[in-house]
């Protein structure tokens, strides 16, 4: 019968998930909470190698110790306080996790005192028989094609725009 003996591996390279510390335990945020972030970094060092002594101890050396702290410390300088993109729009601009309400109310043109002279977004919703529109003021598309041709006819609305501000402002210099 045969044996199987176990040999401690020499390339054994224990990593850190990658994950941000939040805003609150930012390193620029930890002094707030009475704890400067050289307190931080010696604690970290210390609690890495102590338990790597005590809960690795056939793995245990120096160097890996210290290059698990410092990744530790590295991610701790990391900010997460931009939330993940929607999984199913990318202009939606909802960021909890396992949202249904799909939207982006975000596209406006103001007038100098903040009023929305125009405005354009998208809203959808998960799982229904609900499909996604684009609407730009109060009419709302269902298509790509149908929001398109509206564009091209407020571009030339604007063309128009333009063109009757520079008849208006010549005329208005003209007699004056």
């Amino acid at each position: 019968m045969a044996h199987s003996t176990s040999v401690p591996r020499i390339d054994f390279q224990p990593t850190l998930a990658a994950v941000p510390a939040p805003a609150s335990m930012h390193p620029e945020n930890a002094a707030k909470q009475g704890l400067s972030f050289g307190e931080m970094v010696v604690a970290i060092r210390a609690a890495v190698d102590q338990a790597m002594r005590t809960t690795l101890p056939g793995h245990y050396s120096p160097e890996i110790a210290e290059r698990i702290a410092n990744e530790m410390i590295t991610r701790l300088g990391q900010r997460d306080d931009e939330p993940q993109t929607c999984p199913m729009y990318r202009d939606c601009k909802d960021r909890e996790p396992g949202h249904t309400d799909h939207y982006n109310h975000g596209l406006r043109v103001t007038g100098e005192d903040g009023s929305t002279i125009l405005d354009a977004g998208m809203a959808a919703l998960s799982g229904s028989e609900t499909a996604a529109a684009i609407y730009i003021r109060n009419e709302e598309f269902p298509d790509a094609a149908s929001v398109h041709a509206k564009t091209a006819e407020l571009r030339g609305f604007l063309d128009q725009v333009d063109a009757m501000a520079d008849r208006v402002f010549e005329d208005s210099q003209a007699h004056s």
